[in-house]
């Protein structure tokens, strides 16, 4: 399998190893690619102390997902705290500090 450290978005619904660095982000524990791509792990809320800003090796399926609801604007003009459209988002991740 190929490893990925850029826009995997062509590998929706396919088994992927991804290469980047753990970082933690709003919505949950992700690995930032080299591009600058955020693809979330499911299930995961943050990383472990011993893992945030290492560069690992992450496989699972990667899919897309709405993890958060759309921001909203009050009358005042206040945005909500949100997300718009869809995530990339590894499930049955493992991972591994890469070398």
């Amino acid at each position: 399998m190929k490893e990925l450290d850029t826009d995997p978005t062509q590998f929706i619904n396919q088994r992927v190893t991804l290469v980047g660095t753990a970082r933690d982000a709003a919505s949950g524990a992700v690995v930032l690619l080299s591009d600058g791509t955020p693809v979330y792990i499911r299930g995961l809320d943050y990383w472990d102390r011993g893992w945030n800003w290492k560069r690992i090796r992450a496989s699972g399926v990667l899919r897309e997902a709405k993890l958060a609801p759309d921001p909203e604007v009050n009358q005042q003009g206040e945005v909500s705290h949100g997300m718009y459209g869809d995530a990339l988002v590894l499930e049955g991740a493992t991972w591994e500090e890469a070398t």
